[in-house]
């Protein structure tokens, strides 16, 4: 648990933690709570702690680099409505990488990945619509 929220709660892990940080930073000043969850590890997957946090906030994000398409977001998508469907009041809401290939150019990587302000905006949307 990278940061205790009330409102939603985001999986993410390796780089992407700073950038769920970074939004959690700015929602807080909003009143909405991020709680920032660093999965660390994706074999073996801590479902108790992912399980604990969605059923404590309701509702789920993902957040990761990788493309939206059969990504890491995919599983633990399918992970949440296996096992915590009826503890969540929105959709499980992904917020990932085009599903295009990675431009090798840094300015075109930098433009591809997720951004703070994308996941700002999904939680707005998430907290807003339910």
């Amino acid at each position: 648990m990278r940061r205790e929220g009330k409102d939603v709660t985001l999986l993410t892990y390796g780089a992407m933690v700073w950038t769920a940080l970074e939004a959690a930073d700015f929602l807080a000043r909003e009143g909405i709570g991020l709680e920032v969850v660093d999965l660390r590890s994706l074999v073996p997957m801590d479902e108790a702690l992912i399980l604990s946090s969605v059923e404590k906030t309701h509702r789920a994000m993902i957040l990761h680099e990788d493309t939206r398409r059969g990504g890491v977001g995919a599983e633990l998508a399918a992970l949440l409505a296996e096992k915590a469907l009826w503890t969540l009041e929105a959709p499980v809401v992904r917020v990932a990488a085009p599903d295009t290939p990675v431009p090798y150019s840094p300015p075109l990587e930098h433009a591809f990945l997720p951004k703070a302000a994308d996941v700002v905006e999904a939680a707005r949307r998430m907290v807003r619509e339910s």
